[in-house]
C-alpha cells in the first residue's frame, strides 16, 4: 500500500472518529434533531467499511515487531488495545440494534445493557485515542484528497456506508422480538403511560437518602431578589400542570409519561430576576447536579406526579426534573435546591 493511500485511509479514519465522538457525546445529552444519530450510525458504518484496508495497515506495521525504542513498543500496545476496543464497541452497537443475546451484558464483574456498554467503552478510549494522534499523526497531504480516483472513493465509502445503515436498520427491524418500539436515539420502550411502572435508573450513591415531606424544602436562591424556600404542601399547591413528555435513558430504554407538576418558570417570575441571560444549577439532596441556560428554562417542569400517582421515592420523590430535549441523566430527581447566577 503506497505512502499516499495509507495517508487517506488514516486521515479517513481519524475523520469518521471525530464525527463518531462529536456525535456520540452530543447524543449522551440531547435527544434532538434525530438526524444527529443517524450521521453517528452512517460513520459507524462507514468505519465498518474501511475495517479490511486498516486491517492491512496494522497487519504491515506489526510485521516489523517490537523495537528497542520504548516510544514504538508503547504505542503498539496502545494500537492493539484501541482496534480491539473499536471492535468491540461496533460489535456491542449491532448486538443491541438486532437484538443478539440477552437485555444485560457482562463485562468482567458488572453487567450492562449492551448500548449502555457501547458509550461507556467509547468514553473510555478518549485518552487513547488522543495519544495515538499525537504519536501516530497521518499527516496527510493536500494531494492524498485530490483526484478523480480519491473522489471515487469517497463516494464509493459515502455509498456503502449508507447502504449498509440501510440494511442494518431492516435487520434490526425483521429482528425485532420484544415487541418494543425502537427511537431513533436507539432506545427500547418501557412502560410508556404506566405511571410509577417504568424503569429507575440511577447514579452511584443515589438514592440512599430517603426524603420525608414533612422536612424536605425546596431552596431557590442565588443572584436574586427574593430568594425562596417551599415545602411540600406549598409545591403541591402550585403543582398543576401536565406535560406529556418522553425520558430517554442512555442505558437503552424510553417511557413516555404524563407528567404533573410545576412550570419552572413559574417559581422563577416569583425571585424577581428580570436578566434575561442566566444560569440555573439544579441539585439533587446527595449533591448531584445539572446545569441549564436561561433559553431552557421554559420547557423545564418540576414534576410531583407521573400518570395520576404521586412520585415514589425510585422515581425521585417529593420533585423530579422534567425537560424533554435532554437525556435521562438531566432529570434530576430528589430535587432539593436551584441555584441561579447571572451571565
Amino acid at each position: 500500500m503506497g505512502g499516499t493511500n495509507l495517508r487517506f485511509i488514516n486521515a479517513l479514519i481519524l475523520i469518521l472518529f471525530c464525527v463518531l465522538g462529536l456525535t456520540g457525546l452530543y447524543g449522551l445529552v440531547w435527544a434532538f434533531p434525530s438526524s444527529l444519530f443517524q450521521i453517528h450510525r452512517i460513520a459507524g458504518w462507514a468505519l465498518i467499511v474501511l475495517i479490511p484496508w486498516k486491517s492491512a495497515i496494522a497487519l504491515r506495521s506489526l510485521g516489523r515487531g517490537f523495537s528497542h525504542r520504548f516510544d514504538r513498543s508503547v504505542m503498539v500496545v496502545v494500537s492493539l488495545l484501541l482496534a480491539s476496543a473499536t471492535l468491540t464497541i461496533l460489535v456491542l452497537a449491532l448486538m443491541w440494534a438486532w437484538q443478539i443475546g440477552s437485555y444485560y451484558v457482562w463485562i468482567g464483574p458488572f453487567a450492562y445493557s449492551a448500548i449502555g456498554w457501547h458509550w461507556g467503552i467509547a468514553l473510555g478510549l478518549a485518552p487513547l485515542f488522543i495519544l495515538h494522534v499525537w504519536r501516530r499523526w497521518p499527516r496527510p497531504k493536500q494531494d492524498d484528497f485530490l483526484g478523480r480516483r480519491q473522489a471515487l472513493k469517497l463516494l464509493g465509502l459515502g455509498v456503502a456506508a449508507i447502504a449498509g445503515w440501510g440494511i442494518a436498520e431492516t435487520v434490526a427491524k425483521a429482528m425485532e422480538s420484544t415487541g418494543a418500539e425502537r427511537r431513533f436515539t436507539g432506545s427500547r420502550e418501557k412502560g410508556s403511560y404506566q405511571g410509577l411502572d417504568f424503569p429507575i435508573t440511577n447514579g452511584t450513591d443515589q438514592g440512599k437518602i430517603r426524603l420525608d415531606a414533612a422536612t424536605w424544602k425546596l431552596k431557590i436562591h442565588g443572584e436574586i431578589k427574593n430568594p425562596l424556600t417551599l415545602d411540600y404542601a406549598e409545591v403541591l399547591a402550585l403543582s398543576s400542570s401536565e406535560r406529556t413528555a418522553t425520558i430517554d435513558c442512555t442505558g437503552g430504554w424510553y417511557s413516555t409519561q404524563v407528567w404533573r407538576g410545576v412550570p419552572l418558570t413559574d417559581l422563577l417570575s416569583k425571585t424577581g430576576i428580570q436578566e434575561e441571560r442566566f444560569r440555573i444549577l439544579l441539585k439533587d439532596v446527595s449533591g448531584y447536579t445539572v446545569s441549564f441556560p436561561s433559553a431552557d428554562i421554559s420547557e423545564i417542569l418540576l414534576a410531583t406526579h407521573v400518570g395520576k400517582q404521586a412520585l415514589n421515592h425510585w422515581h425521585g420523590f417529593p420533585l423530579r426534573v422534567v425537560v424533554p430535549s435532554r437525556r435521562g441523566g438531566y432529570w434530576v430527581k430528589w430535587l432539593t435546591e436551584i441555584e441561579i447566577s447571572i451571565q
